[in-house]
């Protein structure tokens, strides 16, 4: 491991491999309509469905968003077997989400021949200047994953997750290993950093307004202390057998491991926000289930 330092839920646009006109396990090609056709869905979940569609990995994605409307999510698919997740959770507005969402995979793309670490920051980066020259108001955490053929990268910013069922943690067979950190007023790392940088936490918040320490967006509070400065982690893709992605509203009810059980009992995406739901999150609820099948059993 080498660690660098608006839907309402009756509505919920699920999509998952049961559903076979749909197809998010990347086996069987959605249906599409002939050009004469009104499209009937919205693009973004089109643009997700192809991406799962190109991909090699058996995928499922699903966004369940309460009035606050403020969660985003993207897939992208590219060839060498290189595969993109985002989910990005908005605060103070959607804005900086919804441009984040857009951008990002484009911006991936661009990049296809820089190594996963370096393409995602610099993926990152982008959406940040974006933002900041189209002077968006609010944030929006980040969590960014890549694979190419051997390893699999994640990049975050915020307190959005990813969380990995792996073949082993270090000298530990087999186990749940969290791929992110928590960037908030809590850990005391953040506030050490915060207070070497002159900043300012009042009330438990960045300049007294913001829980969260780190993100995209938030210009008004860069000089409070809040930054945009990812975690980045990588690991051999051979390890890895499944990754959730999502974004708060599945991690304040459901844990890293109880998410993990239900994955490996057979849950999708969408299963996954059926039982936070159930467990009486009211957030906007954003999750991504990448499974990583041994070599040549992808398309099995």
């Amino acid at each position: 491991l080498n660690s660098l330092g608006a839907l309402k839920p009756e509505a919920m646009e699920l999509r998952t491999p049961r559903q076979p006109s749909s197809c998010i396990t990347g086996i069987t090609t959605p249906q599409r309509c002939s050009p004469p056709c009104t499209p009937t869905k919205p693009l973004w979940i089109q643009r997700c469905e192809d991406a799962c569609a190109q991909c090699q990995y058996p995928c499922s994605f699903a966004l369940d968003q309460s009035s606050k409307r403020e969660d985003r999510l993207a897939l992208a698919s590219a060839d060498r077997g290189r595969f993109f997740v985002a989910v990005f959770d908005g605060h103070r507005g959607a804005e900086v989400a919804a441009l984040a969402a857009q951008q990002a995979p484009r911006q991936w793309r661009h990049l296809g021949a820089m190594a996963a670490p370096e393409a995602l920051l610099e993926v990152l980066r982008r959406c940040q200047e974006m933002a900041r020259q189209d002077r968006l108001q609010g944030g929006s955490t980040a969590v960014l994953l890549a694979t190419d053929s051997q390893q699999l990268c994640c990049c975050s910013v915020g307190d959005s997750r990813a969380v990995a069922r792996v073949a082993r943690v270090a000298a530990v067979p087999g186990g749940t290993l969290c791929l992110t950190r928590e960037h908030s007023c809590q850990v005391p790392e953040e506030v050490e950093r915060i207070a070497a940088a002159a900043g300012c936490i009042s009330f438990g918040r960045v300049g007294g307004v913001l829980p969260m320490t780190r993100g995209l967006g938030n210009f008004d509070l860069e000089a409070a202390g809040f930054a945009c400065i990812p975690d980045v982690m990588t690991l051999p893709l051979m390890e890895v057998s499944y990754v959730v992605v999502a974004s708060d509203g599945l991690w304040d009810v459901i844990s890293d491991e109880e998410c993990c059980a239900l994955v490996s009992g057979g849950c999708t995406a969408e299963g996954l926000v059926r039982e936070a739901r159930q467990r009486g999150s009211s957030d906007d609820v954003a999750v991504v289930v990448t499974h990583f099948p041994p070599l040549g059993a992808a398309g099995a």
